[in-house]
Order: structure tokens, then C-alpha cells, then sequence
């Protein structure tokens, strides 16, 4: 059956891994896949051309942002000008397996609300992969979030509710707006499947502890948040603090 448009929305700054992420888009079911708008924005740098990129079986939007403005400024960019129904995001590292389209829309379709969904975790500098599987509850968004953003699937309306991206706090934006999300009653879906793999890289911001830190007390003063420790999602495999969510297994 048909499917109403999708938009995919891609923030990047990785020249090297960008086509990977494209080409796990066109794995996609066909039913989906036909329904399938990307914009790619560059953060930081004049647009990709189509040359760079390739071909793909989708329609592609080629975007720059300048100056640039973080992934939280790029998503809101490709947030305006993007026309599906249901709205998806893959970062410019990671990538989609070819069943996350057809697990997630109809689910967001029968709930009308935030779907994400188990991912496999690549440490690229340590060489070793695990599922990141953690449970949700509404109340531990005040704890830390479970939702990597490449696995998140929702609808335009919702972001028309809840608002966009708060760029003042770009390394923790995603777990800020599912919190607002969770505030408003917006529901929120974890689908217990891998349909992603998620690459972390030292090189990565989520990595530098000095970089996160200020940003964590903005989200904390702006939440009213109790004490939580600075983390990002290959630290919450391992740290204690979050044992009481992770869910053990192969």
C-alpha cells in the first residue's frame, strides 16, 4: 500500500560516512521507500552536490548551513522545509537496517506518537559492538534518555506541538525535546527491535566530558533536573548509575 511522504532529516559533517547512511536508506522496503524524502545538511560548509553524493532511489535535498550551527541547528533547518507526514532522522555515522521503516511507521501510524527502537552499538575506536537495549519509563527522562536520535520516528504534528530542537543545548537537544515530548503526553514508544547500527567515535562531542558538562547544567537548570552524571551512549553500556535500565543479553 501506498504510504504517506516520509522525510528523512540527515545533519552532517562527515564526508566519509555519508553515503554509507544514504545507502541504508535505499535498503528500505519499497512500499516505504517510494514515499521517501532526505535532506542532507551540512553544517558548517556549502551544500553537497549531487556529483559528491550519487544517485539514489529517493528524492534528495542538498542543504548548507553557515555558520554553522550544530546537529540540533541542521535538524531544525531540514525540520522547515520538509513536507512528510512522519518525520525520521539518521545521523550523517550511522545507519538504518533495512526493516527500520516498515517496523516504525506503523507504529507511529496506529500510536500518533514517538517510536524508537533498540540499535547495535559500534565502538569504532575500540573495535567491539553490543545491542543497546534499555528500557523505557516516562519518569527516568529525568535520569538520562534511552532514545538514540537515529532510531526516532514521530509526525510533523508533533514537532508542531512540542516545538524544534533547542539549539542553546546541542549535545543534549534530543533528550531535551523527548522530555518536553513526555511533558506534553505526547506518547512514547520503544520498539524492542535492532533497526540501527550507531557508530560512536571518540572524536565524537558526546565524548568530551569538558564540552557536555556546561551543556548538562543548562538542560538540568532549564528541567529542574536532579544531580546526573555527564554520559553519552556507549558510557551508559557500562556505567552502574545506569544498570537499572540496560537490559542484559546478546
Amino acid at each position: 500500500m501506498p504510504y504517506s511522504k516520509i522525510s528523512v532529516i540527515i545533519p552532517t559533517v562527515h564526508t566519509h560516512t555519508i553515503k554509507r547512511a544514504l545507502t541504508s536508506i535505499a535498503t528500505q522496503n519499497p512500499s516505504y521507500l517510494s514515499a521517501v524524502e532526505v535532506f542532507v545538511i551540512r553544517d558548517g560548509q556549502a551544500p553537497f552536490s549531487r556529483q559528491e553524493l550519487g544517485a539514489y532511489p529517493f528524492k534528495l535535498h542538498l542543504l548548507g548551513l553557515l555558520p554553522g550551527q550544530g546537529a540540533a541547528g541542521a535538524r531544525n533547518v531540514g525540520l522547515h522545509f520538509a513536507s512528510g507526514q512522519y518525520i525520521a532522522f539518521l545521523d550523517d555515522d550511522d545507519e538504518w537496517l533495512p526493516n527500520h521503516l516498515a517496523l516504525t511507521i506503523p507504529l507511529v501510524e496506529s500510536t500518533q506518537g514517538i517510536v524508537f527502537t533498540d540499535a547495535e552499538l559500534y565502538h569504532v575506536q575500540e573495535g567491539w559492538h553490543e545491542p543497546f537495549r534499555f528500557q523505557y519509563q516516562p519518569s527516568m527522562l529525568t535520569k538520562t534518555s534511552p532514545v538514540i536520535p537515529s532510531t526516532l520516528v514521530t509526525t510533523r504534528t508533533i514537532f508542531e506541538d512540542v516545538g524544534y530542537f533547542d539549539t542553546q543545548i546541542p549535545a543534549y537537544s534530543d533528550w531535551d525535546w523527548i522530555l518536553r515530548a513526555s511533558r506534553r503526553g505526547v506518547p512514547i514508544t520503544r520498539l524492542p527491535e535492532i533497526t540501527a547500527n550507531y557508530y560512536f567515535s571518540t572524536d565524537s562531542t558526546s565524548s568530551r566530558p569538558c564540552k557536555m558538562a556546561p551543556e548538562l547544567r543548562k538542560l538540568r537548570s532549564k528541567h529542574h533536573l536532579g544531580p546526573v552524571p555527564v554520559a553519552n551512549f556507549a558510557k551508559m553500556m557500562t556505567d552502574p548509575w545506569f544498570a537499572k535500565w540496560r537490559i542484559p543479553g546478546p
